[in-house]
């Protein structure tokens, strides 16, 4: 739903063009982590799930922070190759999306933190998924969702296409922080 929202409110505020620049660029950074996290994300899910069913919840756990662990670490290698090389890696999304200029150029760095944090989000909503606490889950989303609404409708007519980027990083960030601290509170 996020990604349609997004959509949604750019196209309702602001001129087609965009609209494309901004689901261009969005595809492209949210695909880059759906490539390089998600299969670790998915090569731990059964581990946990087999660790937490035989009770070795201790066990289920470390898995869990050891995963957390390799996520961090490759984001802040990926935040600091974006930092040095900010310039080329825009050339690069440049070649890919031509219409996109350099007004653009900020977008890159809250798209790609919103991609992080919700493939994050997999593991630090884990404990929840876990204890089957899945209405919590729905009510940290729906209170996403929110900020994702409000956030989009209030600021894009004041802040333009930079306001869905940092709305989307801030839900993200809200989902990711809630469950995470929830998990780690239960």
């Amino acid at each position: 739903a996020f990604p349609f929202l997004d959509r949604f409110f750019i196209n309702l505020y602001l001129p087609g063009e965009t609209l494309g620049v901004y689901a261009g660029i969005q595809e492209l950074l949210t695909r880059i982590f759906s490539i390089t996290i998600f299969p670790l994300t998915l090569a731990l899910h059964p581990r946990i799930m087999n660790l937490w069913n035989d009770s070795k919840i201790r066990e289920a756990i470390q898995t869990i922070k050891w995963g957390v662990g390799i996520m961090i670490g490759f984001v802040t290698i990926l935040l600091f190759i974006m930092w040095m090389f900010e310039n080329v890696i825009f050339d690069i999304i440049h070649l890919a999306i031509p219409q996109m200029s350099s007004q653009h150029k900020t977008l890159i760095i809250p798209l790609l933190s919103a991609g992080f944090l919700w493939q994050f989000s997999f593991l630090a909503h884990k404990m929840l998924e876990l204890k089957e606490q899945t209405k919590i889950m729905v009510m940290f989303l729906l209170f996403s969702l929110l900020i994702n609404i409000v956030g989009n409708s209030v600021f894009i007519p004041r802040m333009g296409v930079q306001a869905t980027a940092n709305t989307a990083f801030i839900s993200a960030l809200a989902y990711c922080l809630l469950t995470g601290i929830y998990s780690i509170m239960a």
